[in-house]
């Protein structure tokens, strides 16, 4: 057996800057380091070669700088390193890179390539699934546990989603990418000598390639803009009265939220380009998914299509026409989704920015060939191009992309759009379809019913170090049912065990867009900010005055973290009569 990983070198995401004059990137004397998830993949395999024997490698596409994280690989206990390096490939977006790493994998024939989720610049997953479909291996994305199969050629896999976990067998060859949660990389031990004479470099000639990244990549960056924060914070004083005030906060939000306009779709003319939106798992992501098309539909006589795995009965799905496809499995769902594209030759094509979603959109990208554009937070059609508003390194800088290629499509983020109410529902077909593949799935592990997922409550609460006993989560628990919200950690209590790691809020967690959020105990790091950026208010409570989270919230509170819980447990109970 043998196992490929592919690893990212990157920059800091914290300290990558933006110049407002120049409207560019700044990346001078920004560190570079090897990209988190990718280091994990990279200690899954030296795990492997422990363990079983396997041979291992590495491989990186860039320039000759990159060197370094193979270097660092090998020092890791990796057998072999290859550098994928050539002028030709500049400019490449994700669809041209996957098409380059696949001929490596082609050249070296691994069982099995390991990748991370995704790189921490870009935040895509986007590689994985259409490496995957160009080298015509397997795929799973988010995957915290590898062993192998029962049977010979098989692995056993858990994928980690927002809703729990999976255990499935999964074909050899196959892509894995894999999650924070598979392992704890090993430092690399400074006695350990340079191997960097044992790397192998490759261009396109060495891969069989003739291929230009930026003339063969469908997606451009047409422009970049600072995201900066726009929160001016207001402190409240911790007496009597800071109690009502934050209830009437998250009141006047909820009420402003819950007035839903009606939307009432425009008839289309009879050829009408059809914009489509995809409906998989989530209802409430399905609603604001199919209320931004139904509203670019009626700016610019469109057909608003909707196709889904959702139960018409649970959602106000909002467009012309639904067409349901009853599947829990994504690779059958995947099918028969590329299916329809072909055959409705839809002009723009929207897929929700979740676990499964990616997986779905990046292997149709693939298979179509053309652009993908991920975790938007908004859209706009201008001169028949859907442009993409997309977060880069970490969120602080948004970019504007469009696809060259038709469909042209997009994931979004949960919570970016409303939903609004249809006046009248799509009509709704009925399909069926034969799967090529359906993954075995042996158990399903759902997140502990008293978690509500992050993305289902207009109210998080999150917490962070000033936590530092498990009993006291069952006390912010209890608040978090008292407000109908859900709860949330930074990463150190997650790795602690303290809550499950889809309640991660952070870049290595999950980015969430709330009505509103109640920071606990968090000192404000970046790593977790940049998950909390499209959260419309943010009050935090914090016993330090100079605690960088009150420089991103709305309101702020100097207070002990369990204090002020308590109190507002008290509050909410004698205000419901509990």
């Amino acid at each position: 057996m043998k196992v490929l990983v592919f690893a990212k070198q990157i920059p800091d995401v914290n300290q990558v800057k933006f110049d407002p004059q120049t409207n560019r990137i700044v990346r001078e004397n920004v560190p570079l380091s090897m990209n988190s998830f990718d280091r994990k993949a990279v200690e899954e395999a030296v795990r492997m070669k422990e363990k079983f024997g396997w041979e291992t490698a590495v491989a990186t596409m860039g320039p000759p700088q990159s060197k370094g994280i193979l270097n660092d690989s090998l020092r890791m206990g990796i057998d072999e390193a290859y550098l994928i390096t050539d002028r030709n490939f500049a400019g490449s977006d994700t669809l041209a890179t996957a098409r380059i790493l696949s001929a490596l994998v082609k050249k070296v024939k691994p069982d099995l390539v390991l990748t991370g989720k995704y790189s921490l610049d870009g935040e895509t997953a986007q590689v994985p699934p259409e490496l995957a479909v160009f080298s015509r291996y397997s795929f799973k994305s988010s995957i915290s546990r590898i062993e192998p199969g029962e049977k010979e050629g098989t692995l056993r896999v858990e994928h980690e989603n927002e809703h729990g976990s999976e255990v499935y067998t999964i074909p050899l060859p196959a892509v894995l990418s894999v999650s924070e949660k598979i392992n704890r990389a090993r430092a690399v031990k400074p006695e350990v000598p340079d191997m960097s004479e044992k790397i192998k470099e490759l261009n396109a000639a060495d891969l069989g390639l003739n291929l230009k990244g930026s003339e063969y990549s469908p997606t451009v960056v047409s422009g970049t803009s600072s995201l900066e924060s726009s929160r001016n914070v207001q402190m409240l004083p911790f007496d009597g009265s800071v109690y009502e005030k934050v209830y009437s906060i998250i009141k006047n939000h909820r009420a402003a939220g819950g007035s839903t306009e009606e939307l009432a779709l425009k008839s289309p003319h009879e050829r009408a380009p059809v914009i489509l939106g995809v409906a998989l798992d989530d209802p409430q992501l399905g609603e604001e998914i199919s209320t931004k098309i139904s509203q670019l539909a009626n700016a610019h006589d469109l057909r608003a299509v909707i196709f889904g795995n959702i139960d018409p009965s649970t959602a106000e799905l909002a467009g012309h026409e639904y067409y349901h496809y009853s599947t829990e499995s994504v690779e059958a769902f995947t099918d028969a989704l590329t299916e329809f594209i072909r055959e409705k030759s839809p002009k723009y094509v929207v897929f929700p920015s979740t676990v499964r979603g990616r997986e779905a959109a990046g292997t149709i990208a693939a298979r179509l060939e053309v652009g993908l554009t991920a975790d938007c937070v908004d859209l706009e059609i201008r001169n028949s191009r859907l442009i993409q508003y997309k977060p880069a390194f970490g969120g602080g800088i948004i970019a504007e992309i469009y696809s060259k290629t038709d469909p042209q499509m997009t994931t979004v983020r949960p919570g970016m759009f409303t939903s609004a109410s249809p006046e009248s529902p799509p009509k709704i077909f009925d399909l069926e379809y034969t799967p090529r593949k359906v993954y075995q799935r042996h158990e399903q592990i759902p997140v502990p019913s008293e978690y509500a997922p992050l993305g289902s409550r207009e109210v998080v609460i999150g917490f962070g170090r000033g936590v530092k006993k498990r009993e006291q989560v069952d006390d912010l628990l209890k608040l978090a049912n008292l407000l109908d919200a859900a709860l949330g950690a930074t990463r150190p209590l997650v790795d602690m065990n303290f809550i499950p790691r889809q309640q991660q809020i952070g870049l290595t967690g999950f980015s969430i867009s709330p009505g509103v959020y109640i920071a606990l105990g968090i000192s404000g790091q970046a790593n977790h900010v940049v998950g909390i950026r499209y959260a419309r208010k943010i009050i935090s409570v914090n016993s330090d005055e100079k605690a960088p989270i009150f420089q991103f919230s709305d309101y702020g509170i100097v207070a002990d973290m369990h204090e002020f819980a308590e109190g507002f447990t008290k509050y909410l109970e004698k205000r419901s009569g509990a």
